[in-house]
């Protein structure tokens, strides 16, 4: 993830919007409070435009920017779309609650800031695989993103799995020997043919060194040797691209350069999930750490049933939808993720904890 001064030029495609450093506050006017945009946030591309009443009986919620009408929500959650484009100005959202048949009306209004030269941009587009369970169509406004606390604004849902990039990442340390190497080699060839059209894939071996990565289809000839480099070997992963990274490994790391939170900022991206099988009983830590970030697992296996497993773990893979958010006001540094369904008969399980922004 990357920063962008504020004074840098605007250029991103899709949604965008501004994190300032000032706190936002939502703001109440005769029983209706407005749940988003806050009071003195910035606003930018396309956004929700909610508020929240008490009133009983509502008829309608008119929405508008700047005096002009934005749209009408006729049921709850009263919420709309808006595009705020690309302007950095400060704008004003109004919201009209009508009820009583029509013959009340109340209103709240907030102010959205222009930035300062202290805000920062962030231009992050958010990729959470995840499994969902529905009883129906599922669509952006039947969940709900949090990003430490900050509500966020769920761009797509896509249910079935787009192409990405299968990273297998094997150790061949002397504590894979007694057919072990062996074995996990022949999984990840026997797996291959589990990938979908428009997915790559790509082989790294790693000992105490990390090889560069190599097609999957080649054939190898390869004896166990040396120490472990495991934090080393997963954080070689771009995260530039969807990816999912599985390690194959004993567990042990003796040799990494990378510390564990070092290495964990590498893993821990929006665009990687990271899956591990161990071949025994224990493994580090930093396993269950990078996992659990990336909204990944960790499976024990032996060498007559990391094969299997592999398989399973792809087409729990190949399972999963996709939801992609715009992040936007919250801090660099890590950023803890909170997915809810907002309606009966959705269930949400599997997603990512989190991921580092820097």
């Amino acid at each position: 993830m990357r920063w962008i001064p504020f004074a840098f030029t605007l250029l991103h495609l899709g949604v965008c919007a501004l994190a300032s450093e000032r706190p936002a506050k939502p703001t109440s006017e005769a029983g209706v409070t407005f749940v988003a945009p806050l009071a003195d946030s910035q606003a930018l591309g396309v956004q929700m435009l909610e508020v929240a009443t008490d009133i009983a009986g509502v008829d309608r919620v008119d929405f508008a920017v700047d005096g002009a009408l934005a749209g009408v929500a006729r049921t709850p959650p009263f919420r709309i779309a808006f595009d705020f484009g690309t302007s950095l100005a400060s704008r004003t959202v109004t919201a009209t609650v009508w009820s009583n048949g029509f013959r009340s009306r109340a209103q709240a209004t907030i102010v959205t800031a222009a930035p300062g030269l202290s805000d920062t941009l962030n231009v992050e587009v958010v990729e959470l695989p995840m499994r969902i369970r529905s009883n129906s169509v599922v669509r952006a406004s039947d969940l709900r993103v949090r990003e430490n606390g900050v509500e966020q604004t769920v761009r797509d849902v896509r249910m079935e799995r787009p192409p990405a990039h299968f990273a297998f990442i094997v150790d061949r340390s002397l504590s894979m020997d007694s057919g072990k190497l062996e074995a996990a080699l022949r999984a990840v060839r026997s797996a291959a043919g589990q990938l979908r059209d428009g997915d790559t894939s790509s082989l790294v071996l790693f000992n105490h060194r990390v090889d560069r990565p190599l097609p999957v289809a080649e054939t190898f000839d390869v004896a166990p040797s040396g120490g472990t480099s495991l934090r080393d070997a997963l954080a070689s992963v771009s995260s530039k691209q969807r990816t999912y990274a599985i390690a194959i490994t004993d567990g042990g790391d003796r040799n990494s350069l990378l510390d564990d939170e070092a290495a964990l900022r590498k893993i821990s991206g929006t665009k990687t999930t990271v899956s591990a099988l161990v071949l025994g009983d224990t493994h580090a830590r930093f396993l269950d750490r990078a996992t659990a970030n990336t909204g990944g697992s960790v499976v024990s296996v032996s060498k007559d049933t990391v094969a299997r497993e592999l398989q399973r773990l792809l087409a729990d893979i190949n399972s999963r939808q996709l939801v992609i958010y715009q992040s936007r006001g919250t801090q660099r540094g890590w950023r803890k993720i909170d997915v809810q369904s907002r309606r009966r008969g959705l269930e949400v399980a599997g997603a990512r904890k989190g991921y580092f922004a820097e």
